[in-house]
């Protein structure tokens, strides 16, 4: 089943039940017995059997295996932990398909994913989580996805690097490479190799064209330094920007969360999750 309404860009909105767990799947890790049965069996269905061998799979099946066991403790049907699952799937594929800051996009998509199976609104949603369910979820994604939304995004997404060719105006193709060194030795062998019919008598005027072209080459040598500290500076700067953005991002995603009353849900849950002893994170665990 699937909504033609839109979130963020390149993502259709969808009512995901049973669409990576099916019912007997669902069934399966609803009645499993122990933790340690889920996270086999959703390894089996995933294809995650490397797990112990690569961070990456293991941190994957972390984060699918306690998703399943939230589902369980809220007694949730085999429905709903079908939707809440898939949701959770599709939450941290949002984050990690741009190595970019997009925490508010990807929250924003994950409220417009709960909206659409929290309202009955034939074919575009339907009304499977009450709000009670709504807010639970929410303050589980927040106190586990989105605390970490970084690390995830760290772990999952490539490194973005700036590579720089500076060409310079004038300047024959040989000696673009800012790393060139200017020989006068070499130049000097190859002008008299090239003017061997003129060079006699005239070493004088030889020494003082390749001073010239020393002088020039040095002249360079100081630009190219003053321009690539400068280009420095700036990606430096760049930098810190990046980060500033994100943490302000992170504050308005804490701070919606307040405003629509998640705050309260949240502190029980923390409660909860401090006496029985369990971590609210779903993190490869150490």
């Amino acid at each position: 089943m699937a909504c033609s309404q839109k979130s963020q860009p390149g993502r259709q909105l969808q009512i995901v039940i049973w669409a990576d767990l099916g019912p007997k799947q669902s069934a399966m890790l609803k009645n499993a017995e122990k933790l340690n049965d889920v996270k086999n069996i959703l390894a089996e269905i995933f294809n995650l059997c490397n797990s112990s061998e690569q961070h990456k799979e293991k941190i994957l099946l972390n984060l699918y295996t306690y998703a399943v066991q939230f589902a369980r403790e809220e007694q949730f049907t085999v429905e709903q932990l079908s939707a809440h699952f898939s949701i959770v799937k599709l939450v941290h594929e949002a984050c990690v398909e741009s190595p970019f800051g997009n925490m508010e996009k990807t929250f924003t998509y994950f409220k417009d994913l709960l909206i659409c199976h929290s309202v009955c609104r034939p074919p575009y949603s339907t009304e499977l989580f009450s709000i009670k369910d709504v807010r639970k979820i929410a303050c589980y994604m927040t106190n586990t996805y989105f605390r970490h939304f970084k690390l995830y995004k760290y772990v999952f997404t490539s490194q973005v690097r700036l590579d720089l060719v500076l060409s310079y105006i004038g300047e024959p193709d040989s000696t673009t490479n800012q790393e060139t060194d200017f020989d006068p030795e070499k130049e000097r062998k190859n002008m008299k190799s090239r003017n061997s019919d003129f060079v006699s008598g005239d070493e004088n005027i030889e020494q003082k064209e390749l001073e010239k072209i020393a002088e020039k080459e040095e002249a360079k040598k100081h630009l190219r330094k003053l321009i690539t500290e400068f280009l420095q500076q700036k990606i430096n700067e760049l930098k810190l920007t990046v980060a500033e953005k994100l943490e302000e991002s992170e504050k308005i995603v804490n701070n919606k969360l307040e405003d629509a009353g998640y705050r309260d849900y949240s502190k029980k849950i923390s409660k909860r999750l401090s006496k029985t002893g369990k971590r609210p994170s779903t993190l490869c665990e150490h």
